[in-house]
């Protein structure tokens, strides 16, 4: 497998998991929401990053955790490199609410 189809497969699986767990289970939904962001990153999908980590932020709002903790670090080391971007900041000033 190569490095796209490995992607491509990965991007796929994030989907199918948002599927499984519904609402009903939102960390784990935050969570497979932040995953997806970074694959979208790697896949040079900007657009498509910064709407999986809006979306993650809506989900995790209110969820206390040591996994979204380490998941909104990741995003905003990841949101560094896109300074600049529109709607980079704004989802990095509300990422910070979490830290």
């Amino acid at each position: 497998m190569d490095h796209r189809e490995f992607m491509a497969a990965s991007s796929a699986y994030a989907l199918a998991a948002l599927d499984i767990h519904g609402l009903d289970r939102r960390r784990t939904r935050a969570i497979v929401l932040a995953d997806l962001g970074a694959v979208r990153l790697w896949q040079d999908d900007v657009d498509g990053a910064l709407a999986s980590w809006c979306d993650f932020l809506d989900c995790a709002d209110g969820i206390r955790s040591v996994k979204i903790r380490d998941a909104v670090h990741d995003m905003r080391a990841r949101l560094h490199g896109l300074r600049g971007t529109a709607g980079a900041e704004e989802i990095n000033e509300r990422a910070a609410a979490f830290e």
